[in-house]
């Protein structure tokens, strides 16, 4: 009792709380400050180290001294004070701590409630910018109509932003979406929380769009941002989750660990956010299983993905994934995006450097790895549907459908068995079938090209020209470039006999892409002089110097009525005339092509008709044999 009460009247355990309240306050500035001036995380670690070393010190240093009214003393030097001057010296140091303890508060408060462009391990947002001009006002207003006014966003709803990458390296980016897309495939495993697709949630990196404007285009209660920053074998993750009703921070916290933890953090995230959630959802407990225990594999993996996501360097995206299953052969992810990668780049329309026969077989092996590796592996699934319906039999289309049907009522954040199913019933003239399908992936992806182009065709099919025009210029908008659906829906329009309705659309179109729009111009050029297709070939040789002759012959043929002509061109080409053969010819004024022999020639080379006889012909369409060749006979699409 006397050591306590000696070590009270020296103000030893004042001095010990002023000493561990100035520490918190000063780990937290550092905490905040560092990271904006880029200085290495170690830093902050020595500052920590340094602050619990000098405890010890610092209470041998109160025991010692006496705070007088003539400064520091030592206490054997010091005559006993006066009890008033000891209260004095005690109220300096609890005031001291106090005022230590708001600041720290304060620094606290300050980093969790600053917007977001502020924080520093967020790179600050740019001034929100509108859309590029790439299209007038009425027709922007026009493609905004395609999608109908969604339903408000359902409060358990979540999209997951791409992370912001904070290292140095800007290779590391890679890694740093990879990190986010990780967080985004565990919470879509989350029972009663809807998770925005990877794509669309992605779009809007480096766009610096506000956090209510990317929920409500994403039809979503809640969005994840967040930043990694990567040095060595350590990494620093922060994540926030914020309300988009009102914008403000549900949650937030920054996790420093080495790469080893790299899935425990992805669990400590997602747990995280259904705690914050537990209100409208009705769990908490998430699980994490590491896809491979091999973090080379894993980065080698990570890279991989987000290239070939991005359809950028895809031979490096092969590399990338070979040397993930090279180093882990067990890596049934990485077998499995290997199997895409492989695939669309051997299918062709990409460049490359290898061989793309090679690849096409390469990946029938990646997938069938994946697959042994887990049967239930979405994008396995997907890729070998796809593979078993381009492989030109009845018995193949039928495994192919059946396994695309399985991939796309799995639980996935990404859209493309879906889209690859509606787009196969699209080319089997199911179109009614297809539409479900890709309404549902379009809902699922609503910024991606693709998926509101092909829901533009599936309109166009049923005879709904006016929302097939508007999603097909909606797939337009959001690519910048691609015009493939919005072409189909011009083929229909010039058919039908409405050429004005054709070149308006082509109009619209020239206005909206960015870059040439030479062939949008010619086939205006064709359809107002009324050109035959090798008049205007001739007047615009350009558009045969790029290696697209084939495809740009076979869409101008099919503008102008030249049936025969087009098929020619199509025949053995590669997709991009394929699909614009299969597509327009379930349009209502098709009948020529889908009646046309060669037609039923090359959808019997497909394995087409093998699967309509068993399964009953499309549209009003039955084959018939005349003059001894064998064709379609159809009474026209309803």
């Amino acid at each position: 009792m006397q050591l306590i009460a000696e070590l009270k009247r020296r103000n030893v355990f004042r001095v010990g709380l002023f000493y561990i309240v100035s520490a918190w306050l000063i780990v937290q500035v550092a905490e905040t400050l560092l990271p904006i001036f880029d200085v290495p995380d170690g830093a902050l670690r020595a500052i920590v180290l340094i602050l619990v070393l000098g405890f010890v010190p610092a209470l041998v240093f109160a025991w010692a001294f006496e705070l007088t009214p003539e400064g520091l003393k030592r206490d054997k030097n010091v005559e006993r004070v006066d009890p008033d001057t000891k209260r004095q010296t005690s109220r300096k140091l609890n005031l001291a701590t106090l005022i230590a303890a708001v600041l720290a508060i304060g620094v606290v408060v300050a980093d969790r409630m600053l917007p977001e462009s502020t924080r520093p391990d967020v790179e600050p947002a740019s001034a929100p910018t509108d859309p590029p001009e790439r299209i007038s006002e009425d027709a922007r207003n026009s493609v905004s109509a395609a999608v109908a006014t969604p339903e408000p966003a359902d409060r358990s709803s979540i999209a997951v932003l791409a992370f912001e990458n904070m290292s140095p390296d800007p290779d590391n980016a890679f890694f740093a979406e990879g990190i986010s897309e990780e967080i985004l495939n565990v919470l879509a495993g989350v029972e009663g929380l809807r998770v925005a697709s990877r794509t669309s949630a992605f779009s809007f990196t480096g766009r610096g769009t506000p956090i209510p404007e990317i929920a409500r285009q994403l039809n979503v209660g809640h969005v994840l941002e967040g930043s990694v920053r990567k040095a060595g074998n350590r990494v620093r993750i922060t994540a926030q989750l914020i309300d988009a009703s009102n914008d403000a921070h549900l949650w937030s916290d920054s996790y420093d660990r080495e790469l080893d933890n790299i899935f425990a953090v992805q669990e400590e995230i997602a747990e995280s956010i259904t705690t914050a959630l537990a209100s409208i959802l009705d769990t908490e407990s998430v699980n994490v299983a590491a896809p491979t225990d091999d973090l080379t594999a894993y980065q080698d993996f990570l890279r991989g993905r987000s290239r070939f996501y991005q359809r950028v360097m895809l031979d490096e995206a092969i590399g990338d994934l070979r040397g993930a299953v090279d180093a882990d052969p067990d890596f049934a992810q990485a077998w499995a995006f290997l199997a895409a990668a492989e695939y669309v780049v051997g299918d062709g329309g990409y460049p490359t450097e290898l061989d793309q026969e090679a690849l096409t077989r390469s990946s029938a092996e990646s997938v069938d790895r994946a697959l042994r590796l887990d049967p239930e592996n979405v994008i396995a699934q997907a890729i070998k549907g796809q593979q078993l319906f381009d492989a030109g039999n009845r018995v193949s289309i039928e495994e192919g459908l059946a396994m695309l049907e399985s991939a796309a009522s799995r639980v996935s954040p990404d859209s493309t068995a879906r889209l690859w199913l509606g787009l196969n019933l699209l080319q089997l003239g199911l179109p009614e079938r297809a539409f479900d399908v890709l309404e549902q992936a379009q809902a699922q992806d609503p910024l991606v090209a693709i998926n509101n182009g092909y829901l533009g065709v599936a309109h166009a099919v049923l005879g709904r020209q006016e929302p097939g025009r508007r999603f097909a210029l909606r797939a337009v908008e959001l690519s910048g470039s691609l015009t493939f659906w919005s072409t189909v829906l011009v083929i229909e329009a010039a058919n039908s006999g409405d050429t004005t309705a054709a070149i308006e659309l082509l109009d619209e179109v020239r206005s909206a892409i960015d870059g040439d729009a030479a062939f949008q111009s010619a086939l205006i050029e064709g359809l107002t002089e009324r050109y035959t297709l090798e008049q205007l070939m001739e007047r615009h040789p350009e558009l045969l110097a790029d290696g697209l002759a084939d495809f740009f012959r076979t869409n101008a043929g099919l503008v102008l009525g030249e049936i025969d002509t087009a098929l020619a061109e199509a025949y053995g080409s590669v997709s991009g005339p394929r699909y614009s053969i299969l597509h327009s010819a379930w349009m209502p004024s098709m009948v020529a092509l889908r009646e046309h022999p060669g037609f039923f020639a090359w959808t019997r080379e497909l394995g087409f008709v093998d699967y309509w006889r068993i399964h009953g012909f499309p549209l009003d369409c039955g084959p018939i044999v005349e003059g001894g060749v064998e064709r379609l006979e159809c009474g026209g699409a309803d």
